[in-house]
Parts: structure tokens; sequence; C-alpha cells
């Protein structure tokens, strides 16, 4: 039961650039689980000094480093290579961690409304950027220096991270917003929020010019596919769904989890789609088909957060049982 998939239009922007999006809904229920005996994924697990929920996880794009923020204000900067914390840097509060496109720059922020914004060359905080409320999504843009943050103010804030200074404010959403994502070109920027919308803004214009509506809950992740012709998201109804956003329709909804999904991620080839819930499980999906490919159970609470590597070889989840666990493919 699939629908056709049309394009979206995505230009490169240097400074402001923006996510606008559609609107419409079509479902699809494709679930096959595949034998947790057959597995598909090896685990590694981190061992480091997060005593409390760990809820944001990021990669850095130049392979070497892992990020994961915990809500008692600890970031566990890891080296990939030898799978070892190397530094932690600390605040209050944190439920998200982002890299910025040369790596150099991390940002993490939370309840206490503001962001962090660190070199990790130097480990020096830069700046703290403030918001009006907590703060539940931070994302950086691929092509510019650009930074976005939203929560519970119901605004998307875009800082200069060279500078720190504000440029622009989204103003739209009647809720709070939990997640953002900008488009691989920069140019658009997706946000999810409580009052059960997708909206894409133009983040040149600050303008919105799609609603993507229909969804049964609030919406607590999404993430642009390598391409930026789909996009996930994930919500309090516990589903997982891919949207054609030229034609602003739904492609496929996935079922499968208990309850509620944090987070969504696709991998670089676009071959696999993650989301992760809380009710402990990580799914991995076919990204073309819709089809349930894999369910991994390793975690023992909540799943928070997840992200893919930047070469796809790797996946990371982070969960209130306090473990930063990778995942790496089987398959040649």
């Amino acid at each position: 039961m699939e629908n056709k998939m049309k394009q979206l239009a995505l230009t490169i922007a240097l400074i402001l650039t923006a996510c606008a999006w559609q609107i419409r809904t079509q479902t699809t229920n494709n679930q096959t689980d595949v034998s947790k005996s057959n597995s598909q994924w090896s685990r590694f697990t981190l061992r480091g000094e997060h005593e409390n929920d760990v809820e944001g996880v990021a990669f850095n794009p130049n392979g070497k480093w892992l990020a994961s923020a915990d809500n008692s204000g600890k970031v566990i900067l890891w080296n990939l290579r030898t799978q070892k914390q190397e530094y932690v840097f600390t605040g209050k509060n944190f439920s998200e961690v982002a890299f910025d496109p040369k790596g150099i720059l991390m940002a993490a922020a939370g309840f206490d409304h503001k962001v962090y914004l660190w070199d990790i060359r130097s480990k020096k905080l830069l700046f703290e950027l403030p918001h009006d409320a907590e703060i539940e999504a931070i994302a950086f843009s691929r092509y510019s220096h650009l930074l976005a943050s939203a929560g519970g103010d119901k605004v998307i804030k875009l800082w200069d991270s060279r500078t720190g200074r504000e440029v622009c404010k989204f103003v739209g959403h009647e809720d709070s917003i939990y997640s953002v994502a900008f488009s691989p070109d920069g140019e658009k920027m997706a946000s999810g929020s409580r009052d059960k919308t997708i909206r894409i803004w133009d983040v040149g214009t600050g303008k919105q010019f799609q609603v993507l509506s229909g969804n049964a809950d609030s919406i607590y992740s999404v993430a642009y596919s390598s391409n930026g012709k789909l996009l996930a998201s994930g919500g309090r109804d516990g589903s997982v769904k891919i949207w054609n956003l030229a034609k602003g329709q739904e492609i496929y909804t996935l079922t499968g989890h208990t309850d509620s999904v944090h987070a969504v991620a696709f991998s670089l080839d676009m071959r696999w789609l993650a989301s992760g819930s809380f009710d402990d499980t990580v799914k991995i999906w076919d990204a073309d088909t819709g089809r349930l490919a894999q369910t991994l159970d390793s975690h023992t609470a909540d799943v928070n957060g997840i992200a893919f590597s930047s070469d796809g070889k790797w996946l990371a989840s982070v969960s209130d049982d306090k473990n930063v666990i990778l995942w790496k493919t089987n398959e040649k």
C-alpha cells in the first residue's frame, strides 16, 4: 500500500536558509519482524560517568567522537576508536546535544533555558544562549554557521554560532516544540510540536510555508532523509511516519512500538530508518518498503535518543537505563 513520492525543491543557502512543509496523510502498515536470535547488529556498550538518564546523542562529523548528554548536566565525549570516555563537559539538566558541520563546536541544552556552546578542541565554553523556557531541541545547519534551538516557549531561534548572536526567530507553533531538523541543503527546517503539527520553514525568511497535519498526538522527533525528499516523524501515539515532502503526504505509518517514539533517524544511504521508543526498544525499518527489519532490545528503560554516524556504519542509542550503546551492522 505504497503511495507515490514527489520531490521537494531544495537549494543551498549560506547563512539564513529555511525549511517548510506540506500537509497530507496516507497510511500503510507493513510489519515483519526479524528473529532476534538472528541479529544483523552487533552491540557495544560504552562505560563512563553517566549516573542519570541519558537523553541526547550525536556523532561528530569527523568520525572520531560521539557525544552523549544526561539530565544531571554531563556531556561525555567518547573516542569511537577506543570506545573510551575522553572528556566530560558540565552544565545543567541536558536533554540535547549536537555538533557543527566541521566537528569543532558542540552544543548542548536542556531545562535551564540555555544552549551551551563549546569549542571541543580547547574545551572552552564560548556562549550561553538564552530561551524563555526549557529547551527541547537543537540542530546545526550543514552548510552555514546557523544553530537552531526550540522548546517550551513555542519559538525556534536561529543563532550565528560564530558570534552567539540571535539572527532570526520563527513563530507559529501553538505549543511546545520537541524537535527541529535542517534540510540537507540547509535551506529549510522542519519542526515537530506538542500541537500535533509538523511545520516546514524557510530559513532565509523565517516564514512557515507548509504544515503536515493529521497527526494523532504530539510530535517528538523529526528527521530528513539524506536527499531531502523524505521526512520521518515519531510521536506520542507510538507510530513512526514517513512523509513525501513534495506532495506533503504521508507515505507510511509504521506500527510496532508499544509506547511513544522519541527519536527517529535515517541512515546516510537511506536504506534504514531507526526509531527509539519509551517501550525500551530501537526498531530498524526498511525505509523503502516500511518493513520492520529488526528490533534491538538491549536497553532496560526508555530510549530517548538515537543517531547514525556520518559514514553509516554505526547507530548509537541512549536511554534512561544510563547506558550508551553502539550498534554496528553485521551485513557486508
